[in-house]
This record gives structure tokens, C-alpha cells and sequence, in this order.
């Protein structure tokens, strides 16, 4: 799986603290987050999203349910 929060960062030349500033979760949990350690809550998407100008779907890939 591509990690698009990173590339994201990285192209837009953001820092994991200006992230951690613009959405309110600490940089620690941001790290985790980015290098896939941990599974983002669904709130934590959408502050991410936002600290980015983003939608949550251009960063985190839509999990589909196996039918």
C-alpha cells in the first residue's frame, strides 16, 4: 500500500509538527500514523485531511468490505 500521507507531506513540504499544530493530534501519534503503526480513527482522518486542504480519501485509501 502507497503511503499517501507521506508523499503528501513530502510534495507540499509540510513537517509531521505543523500537521500535528493545524489538526490538534500530537506529532508522535502523526509519526505512527504515517510510517503505518497504527490504524488512524476515523476523527483523526478528517483532522488530518483538513490540517491538508484535503479530502480523507485523497490521503487514506476507502477499505472495502469483502462480500
Amino acid at each position: 500500500m502507497s503511503n499517501k500521507l507521506y508523499e503528501t507531506r513530502v510534495l507540499r513540504r509540510i513537517s509531521q509538527y505543523v500537521i500535528a499544530l493545524k489538526s490538534g493530534i500530537q506529532q508522535s501519534r502523526i509519526s505512527l500514523i504515517q510510517n503505518e503503526l497504527v490504524t488512524p480513527k476515523e476523527g483523526e482522518k478528517q483532522k488530518i485531511a483538513k490540517a491538508l486542504n484535503l479530502e480523507v480519501e485523497d490521503i487514506f485509501p476507502v477499505e472495502k468490505a469483502n462480500d
